[in-house]
């Protein structure tokens, strides 16, 4: 037995195996923790990584909420400026048509005043006229009677 050959084969294969186990066994387990320890930072990591995008998150919904209510303040108050310079135009454009009618009844009363001056002078013109050519048709003894009961008629009213 000890000169066969295939009994020395297996001793040095089990020899083998024996010595090689625990180098193996820790070099396997040596991988394995630094495996496992690669692996829990990896997912430290990732775990910092994730709450930092949460609070950038919620920074950025923040700066969004601020930015709409921003948004919300210029716009009602561009609405309010809007309002007001729309008020203030339509009050300027109702005084200037309240003066230009003013104005125009005012430029309307002097033309018709104006116009009864002109047909009262144009009808007393022509009323001398006819007077005159009436008076210059008549006799002399004629217009003397018609002049002393016109200054007579003229004395009694007054």
């Amino acid at each position: 037995m000890f000169e066969d050959p295939k009994f020395w084969l297996t001793v040095s294969f089990i020899l083998f195996v024996i010595l090689m186990i625990k180098p193996f066994k820790s070099m396997m387990i040596g991988g394995l923790d630094q495996k496992i320890e690669e692996i829990k930072s990896n997912i430290n990591s990732s775990l910092k990584s994730f709450s930092e995008a949460e609070v950038k998150l919620k920074e950025a919904e923040k700066q969004t909420e601020d930015l709409d209510n921003k948004i919300q303040e210029l716009l009602n108050s561009a609405k309010s400026q809007a309002e007001t310079i729309s008020k203030n135009i339509v009050d300027k454009t109702s005084q200037t048509i309240s003066s230009k009618e003013k104005n125009s009844l005012e430029r309307i009363k002097q033309i018709e005043i104006s116009a009864i001056q002109s047909i009262k002078k144009q009808a007393s013109i022509e009323l001398n006229n006819m007077i005159t050519n009436y008076l210059a048709n008549l006799s002399d003894s004629d217009r003397n009677k018609v002049l002393e009961k016109s200054v007579s008629d003229f004395k009694s009213i007054n």
